[in-house]
């Protein structure tokens, strides 16, 4: 195997992984995510409650 078609492969397979990292991060920081082809997006937005006031999350 060539030494260049290797170090592609490793960065092709890092920046898989970051992208990856990133959605998974998305799911835990309270982000809304939707995908495109398979979900259905939401439209109303959380509302949170503090001393009695109303406020969107």
């Amino acid at each position: 195997m060539n030494i260049l078609s290797m170090i592609k492969e490793q960065q092709v397979k890092a920046h898989r992984r970051h992208e990856a990292e990133l959605l998974m991060a998305k799911a835990y920081r309270g982000i809304a995510y939707t995908d495109a082809h398979h979900d259905e997006p939401v439209t109303e937005a959380a509302m949170c409650v503090y001393r009695g006031k109303a406020y969107p999350c």
